[in-house]
Order: C-alpha cells, then sequence, then structure tokens
C-alpha cells in the first residue's frame, strides 16, 4: 500500500508530536483516530477557539476604552492591609490585567521597554527585585476553566451574579462559553457601567440574557438570593477589612441553599485573616470538578487558585 499523501508541513507537526509519545501512547492514539472518537473533541476545540477569539476581540476593544492599568480615576483602589498581599504598594506592584493582556503580551509589552518588570531597592543598578503583577480580571484561560470545566455543563435555567463586574470579563465568558439563562454583573463605578455597556453593544449581546447594575451589592439582596452562582474576586483593593466583613455577613444571609460560589481565593484564607471563620465554618462545602472530562483543553494544575463551593 502506497503511503498516504498531504500537507508536508502538517505531516511534520504531526511527527514532532508523535515522536515524544512510547509504543503504548502511540497505539491508544491510533485507536483514537480509527475509531473517530475524536471528532466529537475536535469539534469542542474549534468551538472553544471560535469563543475565544471573540473574547480576544473584546479584550482588544477595552483596550481603547481604559487606561492602561484598567484602572479609573474615579475607583478608590488600595492595597489591602491583611493577608497574603499586604506588601503590596504603588512601588512594588503593577497592575496588568490578565483578560487584556496574556503572557505572550506581557512578555512583548517587557520587550519593547512599555513596563517593567523589576524594581530598585537602592537606585542601584544590581539590587533589584520582581514587581508584584496584581489583576483585578481573570484571564481568558481562567474563565474558560471556570464555565467548562468547574462549573456543571447545562446551566440553561440558572442566573450568575458577578460581584463588582468591572470590565465584564467573568459576564462576556459567561456569554460566550455556557449556557446560562440570566447574567448580571453589579458595580459601583459608573465609569466601568459604561464600559461594560458599550461592549454589549457594539458586540450585539442579548440584553435580556446580560445586565450590568450599576449599584452597591448590599442594595441589591434580591439579586443575590436569586442567582444559581455568584463569583467574587478579591474585593481587598476595594472596601476596607470592616466592610469586607459586611459583605461576607451580608452574603452568608442572603445566598440561598444549594447555590454555587466561585472564588480566586481559598475562602478558609479570607474568613482567617478577616478573623471570622468561625461564623462560617458550616456554611460552605467545597465542590468537586464538574466537567472532568474537559480537563483535556486545560491544565488544570494552572489554576489552583480557583474555588468553587456549594452554600449549605
Amino acid at each position: 500500500m502506497s503511503d498516504i499523501e498531504f500537507d508536508p508541513n502538517v505531516k511534520g507537526r504531526i511527527l514532532d508530536v508523535l515522536a515524544d509519545l512510547n509504543d503504548v501512547e502511540l497505539e491508544s492514539i491510533e485507536t483514537w483516530f480509527c475509531s473517530r472518537a475524536y471528532k466529537k473533541e475536535l469539534d469542542q476545540k474549534r468551538s472553544l477557539d471560535a469563543s475565544n477569539e471573540i473574547l480576544k476581540k473584546i479584550g482588544d476593544t477595552i483596550k481603547d476604552l481604559v487606561p492602561f492599568e484598567a484602572e479609573m480615576a474615579s475607583e478608590t483602589i488600595a492595597p489591602p492591609t491583611i493577608g497574603e498581599q499586604a506588601d503590596c504598594n504603588a512601588i512594588n506592584t503593577l497592575h496588568v490585567d490578565e483578560f487584556l493582556y496574556d503572557e505572550d503580551e506581557v512578555a512583548e509589552l517587557a520587550k519593547k521597554g512599555k513596563i517593567k518588570r523589576h524594581y530598585c531597592l537602592d537606585c542601584s543598578s544590581r539590587n533589584i527585585k520582581d514587581l508584584t503583577f496584581i489583576s483585578h480580571s481573570m484571564s481568558k484561560e481562567e474563565l474558560l476553566y471556570i464555565f467548562k470545566v468547574l462549573l456543571p455543563k447545562d446551566l440553561e435555567d440558572k442566573q450568575l451574579l458577578d460581584v463588582g463586574s468591572r470590565l465584564g470579563t467573568v459576564l462576556f465568558g459567561a456569554y460566550y462559553l455556557s449556557n446560562l439563562r440570566s447574567i448580571i454583573g453589579i458595580e459601583m463605578n459608573k465609569e466601568l457601567c459604561k464600559v461594560q455597556e458599550k461592549v454589549i453593544e457594539q458586540f450585539s449581546m442579548d440584553n435580556n440574557r446580560i445586565k450590568v447594575m450599576h449599584s452597591d451589592v448590599m442594595n441589591k439582596g434580591d439579586i443575590v438570593a436569586n442567582s444559581n452562582i455568584v463569583v467574587i474576586n478579591i474585593l481587598d483593593f476595594f472596601v476596607d477589612n470592616q466592610k469586607h466583613r459586611d459583605m461576607w455577613y451580608f452574603f452568608k444571609k442572603h445566598m440561598k441553599k444549594g447555590s454555587y460560589l466561585v472564588t480566586n481565593r481559598s475562602m478558609r484564607d479570607t474568613l482567617d485573616d478577616l478573623e471570622i471563620y468561625h461564623d462560617f465554618a458550616n456554611w460552605l462545602n467545597i465542590c468537586r470538578i464538574n466537567q472532568m472530562e474537559n480537563e483535556i483543553f486545560c491544565h488544570v494544575e494552572d489554576y489552583s487558585n480557583l474555588y468553587l463551593y456549594i452554600i449549605n
């Protein structure tokens, strides 16, 4: 039988991958291809890539609407005084939004001298230290992990609430990566609400499905109570310690039993730092991953900072 011929560049790329595999792995891959089982997963991969491309276009749009640091002059942002980021300050910390700039883009910005990776400890040229990079948004990869791996697949009749939605990244991820019925962002800063609304309009998103509310979440207990999933990014930079404590008591009062809580920091650490863990010990339980089969699309070890809880 003659060799099957196709684009030699494609064949070369495939052989580069196969060359690293042992005989058992090669046999498994041959079986996978011959059974055509890969077709479904390939369709999924292409669909995810298409969604990611839309999210990238949204990120590029937002870059033109906000300052480079993605922090508005009208916002009050201050480093926390407790917890693992209590050592952050204006000298040692740089905000680079992970939704707007991925690792390759950050590397390119550093190469061009538009951002620095280090700061000087004593004005000499060699005694330097790495800057701490922080992001107030989740990356596109983290959003993929949340909606395609962490949470259940079928969310058709569910409502998601993002607390402090800022640029709207969680909302846009939910819109393109899930079948959620209702997606709501609550944001206290009017400028940021306008950014989200502009993106929703520009990308012709369904206003019946995705909404932004200009409000303090503590004035929207009914929205919290009606939400099946609540996403809370780290709040430390945006509220003082007492307000932070008050907010968790508010969530404990209003979040309904069986609803999900998604955070990018463990609740044990957050509540311990606020010295209120004893009041919340029986409030929630950590959950297992719901879509384990989709781990092939993510490097799961990269997302150990993301947590899923269920309310008791």
